[in-house]
């Protein structure tokens, strides 16, 4: 019987020569280098001789080498990942072993299928991958003498990079913080940003579902603001769960000319007074003009004010007691940083104890939202004047890998770890990454995202249901905020900078 045609050792053999051409120059571009991938039903691992072709890799330690037929063994140097980029969503290549003696690249059928909830048809000429949910082909190509190669010539790698550039709604709406479907088409028509298909309208978002309540109609206030600093609201939300950095509140200031958002963590009510001097100074020197008017709901924190105000000529408005609405633009402003904060922590199954970092990620993408009362302009282009820059989003809470060599005490650590993305350093023009074993905070501006892995969601297998618990032990003012006398949120970190400008990487993307 001999052997069978996927243990033959002549199928990758270069100096094989058969009644054809040699399968090497089948497979081969134009300039002799073999960029291709093949398609192996028989490899238990995906093999490449091509270091380049890891977009993530680590030196491999074991003593395991790869056998060939002829029972000689090829040495492991790394193992690393990759990804084949199609107009449907990425198959990710885990665990590649890097055989510098190895001329051809082997994706194993059986690891492709596993690791991307898919299952490969091999036919005589031709094989396809397909979703095992729906059916629908992902990957197809020719197979030519026994191989299946996945081809990268010019073309091809013209139609991959398109392919890799031009991402899903669905990734979309997760970047700019689980909008409205509305909004996310007018971010991506607006911007001419590159996406795959239009947005399903009638698809559910469990984040969103998560994170979101019923928003009930607030009535249109008749007056407008004519410039930045003309009237700014502020309100406090809180207490909530203790975070990290042991804060319970946020206070927030909106331009209601441009509806711009600060926020500061605070730990106590009573530092809304420092608070607003850090703001005041900040924006009167930004836009050199003074603030005119301050609302308010007269809360305890801010009757301390008063008397400042009045020294240096603010007016300072408070709603009527138990008509929240007066300062109904801090009210849904509120609201909609709260929603927008635990669908973030809902899509990274992370716990309610980060709610810190969400609601200052969910403030820098809200800044960046189109806004209907002020004409579908964003709040940043309206007070700054300059458009957002969306291609440095990325999903909050995202397995993330940053360059660590600036922080490494010796040459022989290693440059990257697998860290969490918290979101965008306001203070720093980079992004900030946790790593969840030591708990320690890295700002990077080269970093490498892969926004289908979620860290806290493997960590804690059941972290989805703990933080539906920890929701429903919220007060329901904090969810639905409502004028309680001024019994609101508050916060340390400022929320003001335009545009951190990292140089991000997206890993298989």
């Amino acid at each position: 019987m001999g052997h069978l045609a996927w243990k033959c050792w002549k199928r990758y053999d270069e100096s094989y020569q058969g009644m054809e051409e040699k399968s090497a120059n089948l497979a081969a571009p134009q300039y002799g280098v073999d960029t291709n991938w093949y398609l192996d039903s028989g490899a238990t691992d995906h093999i490449t001789g091509d270091l380049e072709k890891l977009n993530v890799r680590d030196r491999y330690n074991g003593n395991e080498q790869i056998h060939t037929a002829s029972g000689s063994g090829m040495d492991i140097k790394h193992i690393g990942r990759s990804a084949i980029h199609t107009l449907d969503r990425d198959l990710y290549l885990n665990n590649i072993l890097h055989v510098p003696e190895s001329n051809k690249s082997l994706i194993s059928a059986s690891r492709l299928a596993i690791d991307n909830n898919s299952f490969v048809e091999i036919h005589p000429y031709s094989f396809c991958v397909k979703d095992r949910g729906t059916r629908k082909v992902l990957l197809q190509g020719k197979g030519r003498r026994g191989l299946y190669p996945i081809r990268h010539t010019s073309t091809d790698v013209k139609k991959q990079v398109l392919s890799a550039t031009k991402l899903s709604p669905d990734r979309w709406h997760r970047r700019l913080g689980h909008p409205s479907s509305v909004i996310v088409s007018k971010v991506i028509s607006q911007n001419n940003l590159p996406c795959a298909s239009s947005f399903n309208k009638e698809s559910v978002c469990d984040a969103c579902q998560k994170g979101k309540s019923h928003q009930l109609p607030y009535p249109k206030s008749i007056s407008e603001s004519k410039f930045p600093l003309e009237l700014v609201f502020s309100d406090v939300w809180g207490p909530a769960v203790e975070t990290v950095g042991r804060k319970q509140y946020y206070v927030s200031f909106i331009d209601d000319f441009s509806k711009f958002t600060w926020i500061y963590l605070i730990k106590h009510k009573s530092e809304v007074f420092q608070k607003f001097h850090d703001f005041q100074k900040l924006v009167e020197r930004q836009f050199d003009r003074k603030i005119l008017a301050l609302q308010t709901d007269w809360g305890g924190e801010y009757v301390k004010l008063n008397s400042f105000f009045t020294k240096i000529g603010i007016s300072h408005h408070v709603s009527c007691p138990h008509a929240h609405q007066q300062n109904g633009s801090a009210e849904r402003k509120h609201r909609h940083i709260v929603e927008v904060g635990l669908s973030l922590l809902a899509q990274a199954s992370m716990p309610l104890k980060f709610w810190d970092e969400a609601f200052i990620a969910a403030t820098y993408l809200i800044n960046r939202m189109p806004s209907k009362v002020i004409n579908f302009e964003t709040p940043l282009e309206r007070l700054f004047h300059e458009k957002p820059n969306y291609s440095i989003l990325r999903i909050f809470g995202c397995a993330c890998w940053p360059n660590l060599r600036p922080y490494n005490n010796h040459k022989l650590q290693f440059r990257s770890k697998q860290c969490t993305f918290l979101g965008y350093s306001n203070l720093h023009k980079g992004f900030k990454c946790l790593d969840i074993s030591t708990g320690r905070v890295y700002i990077s501006r080269d970093v490498v995202f892969d926004e289908n892995v979620f860290p806290f969601s493997t960590l804690h297998p059941n972290a989805g249901a703990r933080l539906r618990a920890e929701i429903l032990l919220l007060s329901p003012d904090l969810l639905n905020p409502t004028d309680q006398g001024g019994e609101h949120i508050a916060n340390d970190h400022l929320f003001n900078n335009p545009n951190p400008n990292g140089d991000s990487s997206e890993k298989n993307s």
